[in-house]
């Protein structure tokens, strides 16, 4: 027998006049109205400006309701995905001033949302939520949590498609900024370590196996370690010649703080977009991948790249441009360790605990078993291997077994591994540290930045002249044609006198101008549509122009100030631009070249560095919380919902595995292991375990969920008094499953008490056609013709057009009609 889990036809209504489905909300509305409830829940959050809200489940209406009843918030949507079976239960009238803002839909459909241009760029943007409704985030429909989770994987593999070529920006953005920072292009480290062994150091969890290892070889290896685990190596005492950091979120610096540390020792490698917060504050020597410029300069275009998407990709063609033939990599795992951790010992994230929470990807490792991974580092594994491919000369090697499989990299432990003494001198040279040839190089900036300023206003009059004369365009063809070759002249003008600015312009707008293209086809283009087109096209290149212009002028401020902290000796000038910069640490910089303050200097020097030694101790709290959400007890459940859905045994047991260190401490990482445990063993045929997990759980930790498997497992193994027992139970949660309690009444040969259960609940839901059909059965075979036929007369009242009550109800009509 299996449990009714479907969703049925059954309203009630709350003591606040409110009609919902019991079977999606149990009671939820019983005790208090749903308004109060959102008020409380959502109303903050749905009030955020310029957001994609996506809530999965409708709560019976009520949620879509409660949003049709408030002043949605500016630049703001509202897509509510419903399951297909519940969306025919329900009308909701959408007034046609919010059919722009509030979407309801299927699965389907909402999928095919995402292909709109408006949607696209909340998600590239990263400015959308996904919510889940009160009955979704209630857990006990399977069919919900799935259907969340398939909301949340898709959003992610869009953010992340999207995302690529929309956040560009920043790191034009971040380019611009850095322009006074990036002093010495890493073009001075090519082939300056030919022919000697190079070991990478990421910050995946196989480090900690290599710990040891490194430190007893730390002098006859060159090591480039990333940013976020450099201070990891050194509080190991292991020396590193060279730091890697790329990001040019502010997260990065939130992850790198302990580098600062290292400075005098140490040189950094950045990418041209590297956080400014971090390159700005630097203390020591430092050299840049990529280009200075967002354009072309004759003396910036031979650089080592900075390839992605992660700094371990750019590390490793570091290693390959600096000359090494063998490129040893610990910690380069690109996925989690069988414990559910991301990083390795001491870092934010596994300070935090194994991220548990997260829908991730599967990958094979050099030791032969599955392990999770995210999307982003799929990409980044696929990156790699294209990489190394290209270099069959140099010898790529991964010292953890447990790494992600990579074609063209060998896995060799790390008692295999054999090291010549180093030999020459381990730290580069040629990299400039003179105040006047820096002032020198600040000048060219300037000036190159001042030109192109000059290149940039010049375009900005062109897009904006051609946007006045597409204003002017018609239907009239003739009068249209003057125009048209107008504007095709400004654009020649743009493309040939400025294509360097243009082309960087239509790169850094790439999503603006994407909304001037169009799906139709060439045939069915009107001269209104072309013309539309046009205006579109060069809206886009003027908003963009003015973008660009804007940060140049930025850029040239940022150079201007460079130049003010050589030539000034007076703090007092320069301490609130760096406060308004978020760089403290550049009044170090600045003291150890002048070192005379006065009292006033003093204190705001001391303001300055305690502000600085604030930032590279203290974690901020918004990436915490990030990193927490995902481990989430809510994003277990919904994790352990989808690998039982995906029959996905072996998950289900690294998760289980996972949990069992928190159940003494956390009982709601109790229930999950129990529950997981119990999946992991019904999928493995071995229904008698699968429930002893269930009862080896505490009864006050038991939900909804864990009650309906303990029924299906017993009555799977015919344990007819404990699936009565459990039934009992169940019923406090909902109403829905009286009927499968009458029907066990039924089996225990309880007749009366089945009948009773049965009428109990169609007086409550006498809409509930399915079950009048059952108990009109019931009564025929213990031959209570009257009932019967009293039954399937009801279930025709509730469904006149069932025709199984119908034939029935004729059936039974004609036997009592038949003289006996």
């Amino acid at each position: 027998m299996q449990l009714q889990t479907n969703i049925s036809n059954n309203f009630a209504i709350s003591p606040f006049n409110e009609y919902y489905l019991p079977s999606i909300n149990r009671h939820t509305f019983e005790s208090i109205d749903s308004r109060t409830i959102y008020n409380k829940k959502f109303k903050q959050s749905f009030a955020s400006q310029d957001k994609l809200n996506i809530v999965v489940g409708l709560d019976s209406g009520l949620l879509a309701n409660y949003i049709l009843e408030q002043d949605i918030a500016i630049g703001s949507k509202f897509i509510f995905v419903e399951l297909d079976e519940v969306l025919p239960l329900l009308v909701i009238d959408i007034p046609s001033v919010q059919e722009k803002h509030v979407k309801i839909v299927n699965e389907l459909e909402f999928i095919e949302l995402l292909k709109k241009e408006d949607i696209q760029l909340y998600i590239a943007k990263g400015k959308y939520e996904v919510y889940a409704s009160l009955g979704v985030s209630s857990l006990h429909l399977d069919v919900y949590t799935t259907l969340l989770n398939r909301i949340e994987n898709k959003i992610q593999d869009e953010y992340f498609n999207y995302s690529i070529s929309f956040n560009q920006k920043i790191f034009f953005q971040t380019q611009l900024e850095n322009i006074p920072d990036n002093k010495t292009p890493a073009k001075i480290l090519k082939d300056t370590f030919k022919g000697k062994t190079c070991l990478i150091v990421a910050g995946g969890p196989s480090l900690d196996e290599h710990i040891s290892w490194i430190k007893e070889n730390n002098k006859n290896i060159f090591i480039i370690a990333v940013s976020r685990i450099a201070g990891k190596l050194a509080k190991n005492s292991i020396s590193i010649d060279i730091i890697t950091c790329v990001d040019p979120q502010e997260f990065s610096f939130d992850v790198s703080r302990e580098i600062f540390t290292l400075s005098e020792n140490t040189l950094l490698v950045n990418s041209y977009h590297i956080c400014p917060k971090i390159l700005s504050q630097w203390h020591g020597q430092s050299v840049y991948l990529g280009q200075k410029y967002p354009w072309f300069n004759s003396n910036d275009h031979d650089n080592i790249i900075t390839v992605g998407p992660t700094v371990t990709n750019s590390s490793i063609r570091l290693a390959i441009e600096m000359g090494f033939n063998r490129i040893l990599l610990s910690g380069v795992d690109y996925c989690y360790s069988r414990s559910g951790y991301s990083h390795a010992n001491g870092t934010v994230e596994a300070n935090l605990g194994p991220t548990l929470g997260r829908n991730n990807k599967w990958v094979e490792t050099y030791a032969g078993y599955q392990a999770e991974t995210p999307i982003q580092l799929i990409h980044a594994m696929d990156a790699l291997t294209d990489e190394v491919k290209n270099y069959p000369n140099v010898d790529f090697i991964n010292l953890s077994a447990n790494a992600a499989k990579i074609d063209c990299i060998n896995h060799i432990k790390t008692n295999d591994i054999v090291l010549d003494k180093f030999g020459s001198k381990k730290k580069p040279t040629s990299i400039f540290n003179n105040i006047e040839e820096n002032r020198k190089n600040l000048i060219l900036s300037l000036n190159e930045c001042n030109e192109k300023k000059e290149t940039f206003n010049k375009i900005l009059k062109l897009t904006k002249k051609a946007l006045a004369l597409t204003k002017k365009l018609s239907t009239n063809t003739l009068k249209s044609k003057v125009i048209i070759n107008k504007i095709n002249k400004i654009e020649d003008e743009i493309n040939s006198e400025n294509s360097i600015a243009s082309k960087i312009i239509k790169t850094y707008g790439y999503f603006e101008f994407s909304k001037f293209l169009t799906t139709r086809e060439t045939e069915t283009w009107t001269q209104s549509h072309i013309n539309q087109m046009t205006t579109d096209y060069y809206e886009a290149f003027s908003n963009i122009c003015h973008d660009m212009l804007k940060l140049i002028t930025q850029a040239c401020g940022r150079i201007e100030f460079r130049i003010l902290e050589i030539d000034s000796n007076s703090l007092i000038q320069l301490a609130p631009t760096w406060f308004k910069d978020k760089q403290p640490g550049r009044s170090t910089l600045w003291y150890n070249k002048n070192k005379i303050l006065n009292e006033v200097e003093d204190k705001i020097y001391s303001k300055l560095k305690n502000k600085f030694n604030e930032d590279i101790t203290q974690v901020r709290n918004e990436y915490v919380n990030i990193l927490k959400s995902v481990s989430s007890m809510e994003c277990v459940y919904k994790k352990i919902i989808g690998l039982n859905s995906n029959k996905n045994s072996y998950g289900l047991s690294l998760t289980v595995q996972n949990l069992f260190p928190l159940i003494e401490s956390d009982d709601e990482a109790k229930r999950l292991y129990y529950l997981a445990l119990s999946f992991q063993r019904s999928l493995e045929q071995q229904p008698q375990q699968a429930l002893d997990a269930l009862l080896a759980l505490p009864e006050e930790l038991c939900t909804e969920m864990e009650l309906k498997h303990i029924i299906l497992l017993a009555l799977k193994l015919s344990k007819l008094e404990l699936a009565t027992a459990t039934l009992v139970k169940i019923l406090a949660h909902s109403d829905e499953y009286m009927p499968q309690y009458a029907h066990i009444l039924k089996l225990q040969g309880k007749i009366q008490e089945s009948v009773n259960v049965y009428l109990d609940y169609l007086e409550k839901y006498p809409s509930d056609t399915q079950t009048w059909i059952k108990l009109g059965l019931f009564m025929f075979e213990i031959n209570q013709v009257e009932a019967s036929h009293t039954a399937f007369s009801n279930a025709i009242n509730a469904d006149p057009d069932n025709q199984v009550a119908r034939e029935y109800l004729a059936e039974l009509t004609r036997l009592m009609n038949t003289p006996q």
